[in-house]
């Protein structure tokens, strides 16, 4: 009879566990003003390869609402931008190069302001990757 009644609490439990977690709202990395961006990807020159990758992590933080969803509608703009602006910038290197983080993160900030029309919204590194 117990086991029968520790089964039925068992199945109820975990019809009601996954309905108490669907209601609360998940919690944003990185906070609510910030957006992050897809891992951008661009070749370098490579010493007898084909060639080398950069790869930069990054994302946007603002504290004003309307600009993070213009951040958020501008994003495919902006991915672009950053895309063209690392290319550029990838083909000086080679496999022995170092990697620049502050030229990186002025170039991704005056796309970023010519994109949005205005300022207010920082560039964050995340990871920079020179392989």
């Amino acid at each position: 009879m117990i086991r029968r009644q520790f089964l039925a609490l068992t199945v109820v439990a975990s019809l009601i566990a996954p309905a108490a977690t669907a209601s609360e709202p998940k919690k944003k990395g990185g906070g609510e003003g910030y957006t992050q961006f897809n891992t951008i990807n661009v070749f370098t020159e490579a010493s007898r390869r084909r060639h080398g990758t950069l790869s930069v992590d990054m994302g946007l933080y603002s504290d004003d609402a309307k600009l993070v969803e213009q951040i958020r509608l501008y994003q495919p703009r902006l991915q672009d931008a950053y895309v063209a602006r690392l290319q550029a910038y990838a083909g000086s290197l080679n496999s022995s190069a170092l990697v620049n983080a502050d030229f990186i993160v002025m170039q991704l900030q005056t796309a970023t302001d010519a994109i949005l029309g205005r300022k207010g919204a920082k560039v964050l590194l995340g990871t920079v990757l020179l392989n």
